[in-house]
């Protein structure tokens, strides 16, 4: 992702700004966006001026459209709000999955100074649909007394006039190949925007989903492992790739036992939680497609492993004998800083001799084993270092509950630790030749074969 799919996520909403989220329900799409750019000044003859609710508002996406498309507001039914006057949020829902599924909301922000504004302020731009424009946040100045953040921005000489149409617009930050959404613009300080804005945090709209008992805002992946089919076991073993095809689309097909079971993304997340990751408490992070992704993969091959199809009930039990472990980066991960993050990784319930399989967004080196597992006792040199500081005491790690505290327990010399894609990588595309005899014809020794070679490694 790059700073052209902030524009692909923002849309303008008549005079104002929004920003497109897939919530969980996959047949809708949601508009998050300020109130007040759903209402209009109304005149009366006989008494005072006031703000009513527009019949009908047009929307736009710049990616995606050459014409604006113009919907009528329902309150109550495609449009909801939040239930307190003084808290300008809104959400208008459109019908359809319209694909907008990479985007995140982060509660938790502490690097305003990577956000951007996000919107289309009217005298900004060439022509009516062409005002896209994105403002580095600067810092957070203060929390408001209704909860808002006051941010900071690079406006500089802008006033109010300029960046009208910002109303409404997202504050985004791009971060390990997401969009998270930190909030929404709501207004200028002043007229002479100095800089600074008012910004309704991304929780004031999960309070009116709540409210109203709507879709979360969630990506449509975390429903199904459906969702996710047609990515996982995407391999291959370059020129010599025909040698595994077949067993390519076995195991695309086998993934269907996972699918049509009872376990769900989502259903993992809310099991495993912080289990999940490496060294990281971080919410936002669970929502990382490549997590699940490999999650299926992973129960894929347990299932050939086991003959016996999982379901919910067997997930703790598989955690006690193994478990699977994720971190967004490209890092080595055998570094001297992936390995301490690993030290101080939460491995409640795994047993001892349990292993532990690492997933990251990079791959290991082709070719050598060696880059792919650490047995359990390993005389790797980086974690013979660790080791002898551990056994001297003065060995402290980052810990995800607390700050700096002492290793429990020396997990290298308790448990094996293997990067997931040994699983594919090393056992299916560098011993391609071992699979070249299996067809259709002999399906079934195939399974035999992937049973006993996975049984193996998953110590089944």
């Amino acid at each position: 992702m790059n700073g052209n799919d902030l524009k692909k996520y923002s849309v303008i909403l008549d005079s104002g700004s929004g920003v497109l989220f897939q919530p969980l329900d996959e047949t809708k799409t949601y508009i998050l966006s300020a109130k007040h750019v759903f209402y209009e000044d109304v005149k009366h003859d006989n008494g005072p001026d006031t703000k009513e609710l527009k019949a009908n508002i047009s929307y736009f996406f710049s990616n995606s459209q050459n014409e604006p498309n113009e919907i009528e507001i329902i309150y109550g039914q495609n449009y909801f709000e939040h239930s307190s006057e003084n808290v300008d949020a809104a959400i208008l829902i459109l019908n359809g999955n319209l694909g907008f599924n990479q985007i995140f909301v982060d509660e938790d922000c502490i690097a305003f100074n990577e956000c951007l504004l996000c919107g289309y302020p009217s005298k900004i731009g060439d022509n009516e649909n062409d005002r896209y424009s994105n403002y580095q946040i600067n810092r957070k100045v203060d929390t408001t007394n209704n909860g808002y953040f006051r941010l900071e921005t690079n406006f500089g000489n802008l006033n109010h006039e300029d960046i009208f149409g910002f109303s409404g617009g997202g504050i985004l930050r791009l971060s390990n190949g997401m969009i998270n959404i930190v909030g929404i613009q709501s207004s200028t300080i002043t007229d002479y925007a100095n800089g600074q804005i008012d910004v309704v945090p991304i929780n004031k709209f999960i309070e009116i989903i709540e409210e109203n008992n709507l879709s979360e805002i969630i990506p449509s992946f975390l429903i199904s492992f459906e969702f996710l089919k047609d990515k996982a076991f995407d391999i291959s073993a370059g020129i010599l790739d025909e040698n595994i095809s077949y067993t390519r689309k076995f195991l695309k097909d086998k993934t269907l036992e996972v699918i049509n079971s009872n376990i769900t993304p989502i259903f993992i997340k809310d099991l495993f939680k912080e289990r999940l990751l490496i060294n990281e408490n971080n919410g936002v992070k669970l929502n990382d497609e490549l997590i699940y992704l490999t999650w299926l993969e992973f129960l894929t091959l347990i299932n050939i492993a086991k003959e016996v199809s999982c379901n919910q009930n067997d997930l703790e039990s598989i955690f006690s004998m193994t478990r699977l472990l994720y971190k967004n980066t490209n890092d080595d991960w055998q570094s001297d800083n992936f390995l301490r993050d690993c030290l101080s990784s939460n491995y409640l319930g795994l047993n001892e001799n349990g292993t532990v399989f690492i997933k990251t967004k990079s791959n290991p080196i082709a070719g050598n084993i060696a880059y792919y597992k650490l047995e359990k006792g390993s005389l790797v040199p980086r974690i013979d270092t660790f080791r002898k500081k551990y056994e001297n005491g003065i060995l402290t790690v980052n810990n995800i509950g607390s700050a700096v505290s002492d290793v429990d327990e020396f997990a290298f010399d308790k448990y094996n630790f293997v990067h997931f894609e040994y699983l594919k990588k090393y056992m299916l595309i560098e011993n391609s030749e071992d699979f070249k005899p299996y067809k259709k014809s002999n399906e079934q020794d195939l399974l035999i074969k992937l049973k006993e070679e996975y049984g193996k490694v998953f110590g089944i």
